[in-house]
């Protein structure tokens, strides 16, 4: 403020333009009028002309922006910029503009998608403020909109700035129904400010969010219309920042204007001290119809012909050491667990039981066995190698669980060489790591979406890739895109999974519509219910709905060779080569179609009403005939299923029931 004053005190009888707007001064007494238009407006429109954002600085210098879908209005007018010690960015004079086509596609390890399109229009407004560069970059997809910011010194310095606050906002149209997952601390003996993104998505209406942390994604829906946006973020790993959760700012509690705000989470320690130049997170708003949403892959496209992740160090590696960043090493395949159903962690240290578990993967054709908490307790590391060395010599791998902060000195990185240098010693071949939320931590710098733990996961997921070890994140923040660069990471849970033996049917539907679609969940699918809310039949098609690379197994041994549905889970994809929506509504329902290969699955979930859909197959290769296993609820047993066999092509529909809280799965082969 001190260089704005020391310029306004030499105004004399001139006009001086300052950040884009020019003070009149009055000469002689003439009286004139100020400037009140925009100072300038830039539009976006996505490749098909469907959405359209516009990027306005108005007389004031404040940034704002709006989003249409067609002729509906999807964010009002809503603040954009950030607010930092060193500059005045309320000052900010106009400097360039640059506009592109942004297009292409990549290959898939683990996705919605085998191959993926992309394909956008991008414009890259620049302003300076005194001492800092301010570049604002909107990008307009078919199916979204996407924008982040950069700050860069003038004289292309590096160091670290304090941020006040992020002023992006989301500005909900009115009466936009809401389905969001409002902030709850997990309750422990250190406190309640831990948060690993596992709770209820919610309905609300857009003025009940007041005094409410969101945490994203978030999903809302258009009055009238059948348009709905999904807003979350990406490109959080690698950037520097904390994690962010959406709330109303004093002052306009009960008006939908939602502020990209700091995680509530954990301490929050020199979380405003951000290096320059920085490049934030993406801000974004997956746009359509449910089928769009659904089926987008937005929070990974946003990282366009992005390459996987190399050492520094690369170019002076040995031709074998460099095939390592190739990734070809990383295998999607169904994993067995069996912590869940043998009750914890004192089940871990019979490795018996565990060669049970090997034994079952080696016969359905799966890929990984879990050990889990309390594995390394009191351990024959002789015995342990001998277990590890009998399940790879069956064409098994063994992840191991670890506790993301005490497993490695609370942050260490020499530690966690060490361990992981071990641990592959011993034939380990990936980690299923634990409480990223940081109930285990003892430094304050690791709770939650701190730039700690954002930075700590980037390490370990280095780490583990120079040792080709694959990564499954629990107790962790939500999926921000970081597969796309770390293609090792293939599992992650930030769900409400059947670690919550207590789930029901209500809670599982809606976060196939909201949580599924930003990346890969654990969601840990068992055979046989916990509970009456939930029905056999629902828990096979769970089994393929939810999309990751290393879907963990969680019922009994015994259970998966039964032989009425022992073919449908030896054949259950871990690779989706493709995944279509087919109906279903919030709160309701959700069938959906996943491929893999040649084969097709179908499932279906219901709620608390008993409902029929009629599934059409009009995705089906036209030139095949299908076999077709279908399994429905027993409507006597919520534990079993009724299956039957049918020729299937693309021209056949199915009429199905869904019982309360039912489901369905179906998987098609195709035939001769």
């Amino acid at each position: 403020m001190r260089k704005l004053l020391s310029v306004l005190a030499g105004i004399t009888c001139a006009g001086c333009l300052i950040g884009g707007i020019t003070l009149m001064t009055a000469c002689n007494g003439d009286n004139v009028e100020p400037d009140m238009s925009d100072k300038g407006n830039w539009t976006v429109s996505s490749p098909d002309g469907s959405i359209k954002s516009e990027i306005t600085m108005d007389y004031a210098g404040n940034l704002s922006y709006t989003v249409k879908k067609g002729d509906l209005t999807v964010v009002e007018k809503s603040a954009l910029g950030f607010t930092i010690e060193e500059d005045d960015f309320r000052l900010l004079s106009f400097d360039s503009v640059n506009s592109q086509r942004v297009q292409g596609s990549y290959e898939n390890i683990t996705g919605k998608h085998e191959t993926v399109t992309y394909d956008c229009n991008e414009t890259v407004v620049t302003f300076k403020g005194w001492d800092f560069y301010f570049d604002l970059t909107m990008r307009a997809y078919d199916d979204g909109y996407a924008f982040r910011y950069g700050i860069r010194a003038v004289d292309g310095s590096e160091g670290t700035m304090t941020v006040v606050s992020e002023n992006t906002e989301f500005a909900l149209p009115a009466n936009t129904t809401v389905w969001a997952m409002p902030f709850s601390g997990i309750k422990t003996g250190n406190g309640d400010n831990f948060y690993a993104y596992e709770g209820e998505y919610q309905k609300m209406r857009f003025d009940e969010l007041a005094e409410t942390y969101i945490s994203m994604p978030m999903l809302y829906k258009l009055k009238g219309s059948d348009t709905y946006s999904l807003v979350t973020e990406s490109g959080l790993i690698g950037s520097g920042y904390y994690g962010s959760f959406l709330k109303e700012a004093d002052g306009n509690e009960g008006t939908g204007i939602l502020q990209a705000v700091q995680t509530p989470a954990g301490f929050i320690i020199d979380d405003d001290q951000i290096s320059y130049p920085f490049t934030s997170p993406w801000r974004m708003g997956i746009t359509g119809d449910l089928a769009t949403v659904v089926e987008s892959e937005l929070v990974e496209k946003v990282y366009d012909d992005a390459e996987f992740w190399k050492p520094d160090n690369y170019d002076t590696l040995s031709a074998e050491e460099k095939k390592i960043y190739d990734y070809d090493w990383v295998e999607p395949g169904i994993a067995a667990w069996d912590w869940l159903i043998y009750l914890g962690t004192s089940s871990q240290q019979d490795y018996a039981m565990h060669q049970r578990y090997v034994d079952l993967a080696a016969e359905m054709g799966w890929k990984y066995v879990i050990v889990d908490g309390g594995w390394d307790s009191g351990l024959n590391v002789d015995g342990f190698i001998d277990f590890v060395k009998e399940a790879n010599d069956k064409g098994v791998k063994i992840l191991v669980w670890c506790n993301s902060f005490p497993s490695f000195g609370f942050g260490r990185k020499d530690i966690l060489e060490q361990k992981l240098d071990m641990w592959q010693s011993w034939g380990v071949s990936g980690i299923k790591i634990d409480f990223f939320d940081g109930q285990n931590s003892e430094n304050p710098k690791f709770y939650g979406e701190d730039t700690g733990t954002i930075e700590w996961y980037e390490t370990i997921y280095q780490e583990c890739a120079k040792r080709k070890m694959i990564v499954n994140c629990h107790g962790s923040n939500k999926p921000t895109g970081e597969r796309r660069v770390y293609p090792n990471v293939i599992n992650r849970e930030a769900v409400l999974g059947n670690e919550n033996t207590g789930i029901s049917a209500s809670k599982v539907v809606n976060q196939l519509f909201i949580r599924a679609v930003v990346g890969p969940t654990d969601f840990t699918p068992v055979v046989y219910p916990f509970t009456t809310s939930m029905t056999m039949a629902q828990n096979m098609a769970l089994a393929v709905l939810f999309e990751s690379g290393a879907p963990s197994m969680a019922d009994w041994e015994t259970t998966y060779t039964q032989v009425q549905i022992s073919e449908f889970y030896k054949s259950i994809p871990a690779r989706h080569d493709d995944t279509k929506f087919l109906c279903g509504e919030l709160d309701g329902y959700y069938v959906g179609a996943v491929r893999s290969g040649e084969n097709w699955f179908v499932g279906g979930v219901n709620t608390i009403l008993e409902t029929t859909v009629t599934v059409d197959f009009s995705f089906l290769d036209p030139e095949k005939t299908y076999e077709a296993e279908i399994f429905i609820n027993d409507a006597s047993d919520n534990q079993k299923v009724i299956r039957r066999v049918v020729d299937i092509t693309s021209q056949s529909k199915e009429m199905i029931k869904m019982v309360k809280n039912g489901g369905f799965a179906i998987r098609l082969t195709p035939k001769g």
